[in-house]
Order: C-alpha cells, then structure tokens, then sequence
C-alpha cells in the first residue's frame, strides 16, 4: 500500500506550483491584494520552496534569481518580487515598472490600479500559470486541465490527477473521475498500480524532498 501523508501533500502543494493561488497557500499570502505581506503562511510556503521551485518561478514570471537579489537590495521581499511579477504579467508592463510603484507610502492595490489590473485578472494569471505547469511537469492535455479548472476541481486534486495519469499513462480525466468522497489519492494511486518508491520519487522531485516517510492517509 503506498503511503502518501497529509504532510507529503502539503508540501506538494507548496512547493509544485506557487501561480495558482486558491490552491497553494504561499501564493495566496503573497499575491492577496493588501493582505498580510509578512504572514506565516507565507514564509511557511517558501521554506519549502528549492531550486526547481524558484526556477518555475524564473521561467513563468520571468523573474530570476539575480532579480530576487537586486530587489532584495533595494529593500523589496522575495514576496514583494513574485507579486510585482504577477501584477505585470497581468497587465503587460515590466517587473521594474510595476514593482517601482510599490512604496512604504503605496498599496498592491494602489499599484494594480495604476496599472489597470484587476482581481479578476491577476486571478485569470494565477490559473494560466498554474495550468501551464502542470502540462510542462506532466504532459497532461492542456485542454483537459483548463476544462477540469473551469469545472471546479481543487488545484490539488487536478495536479495529483496529472502526475499520476503520467505514471499510469491514463488520461487525466480518467483518473481524476477514480477519486470519489469514499477514497483517496493513496487508494487512486494503488488502483492503477502506480507503485509507492515511482511516485514518491515522482512527488520529491517537485518540491526537493525525498524523505518524507509520513503514513498518514489523504482524505
């Protein structure tokens, strides 16, 4: 029986697609509009975050490592960083312009309204992102993704539904109608033969942990 904790999935969470923000905590903290900028759940999320994760980061946002260092120099927050990023994606400007509006005297709110972005939109990018993610990790049909999106599948259950149709080589909408009230991920997994070390290498390699031999069940 594979074992695949609560605690896995929660890093997984964190730590595999930080653009989508109604599914992923960290996101939620930073790109919530005048939110709590410093909250645990935040610093919680980037604690998990590694090399691969800031490197989706760099090529989705188009950010880089180097960016986060120069604007760490200028007094702005890694937090600060990705959500200057998000709001400039949302509204076709560049990261300096976007995040230059950003003062101890300005709001993200602020900002976005200067730049003509709205919740909804920023939202919009959130998804895209997300979406797009998990086609390049997991080859699953970008149509499919975005249908299950619009559907209103959690972003946990379509990500867990990619990785494991790429194991399987099923369909992700075959194997996201497996997962029902009664059962489980773990249960879902064992079905289609999915084997305990393939998928916790699968899972380790998003988020940079290995060694999380947690065996408490996933509701």
């Amino acid at each position: 029986m594979i074992n695949f904790s609560k605690k896995r999935i929660g890093a997984l969470v964190v730590g595999t697609v930080m653009t989508f923000g109604t599914a992923f905590p960290a996101l939620t903290s930073a790109a919530a509009v005048d939110g709590p900028h410093d909250g645990p759940a935040f610093h919680q999320g980037m604690g998990h975050a590694n090399k691969g994760v800031l490197a989706e980061i760099e090529k989705e946002l188009n950010i880089s490592e180097t960016d986060f260092t120069n604007y760490k120099a200028k007094g702005y927050s890694q937090k600060d960083v990705i959500h200057a990023a998000l709001i400039a994606k949302a509204s076709g400007k560049s990261l300096d312009s976007v995040i230059s509006l950003k003062t101890a005297d300005t709001t993200w709110h602020y900002v976005m309204g200067k730049v003509n972005v709205t919740k909804d939109q920023l939202k919009q990018v959130q998804q895209d992102l997300f979406i797009d993610s998990i086609v390049q990790r997991t080859g699953a049909d970008k149509t499919a993704v975005t249908n299950l999106s619009k559907q209103g599948y959690q972003g946990r259950d379509i990500m867990m539904a990619a990785e494991l149709a790429k194991l399987s080589s099923k369909p992700i909408n075959d194997v996201i109608a497996m997962k029902k009230i009664n059962n489980t991920w773990q249960d879902v997994a064992s079905s289609l033969g999915v084997d305990k070390a393939s998928l916790h290498q699968a899972l380790g390699s998003m988020h940079g942990d290995n060694n999380d031999n947690s065996a408490d069940s996933d509701k």
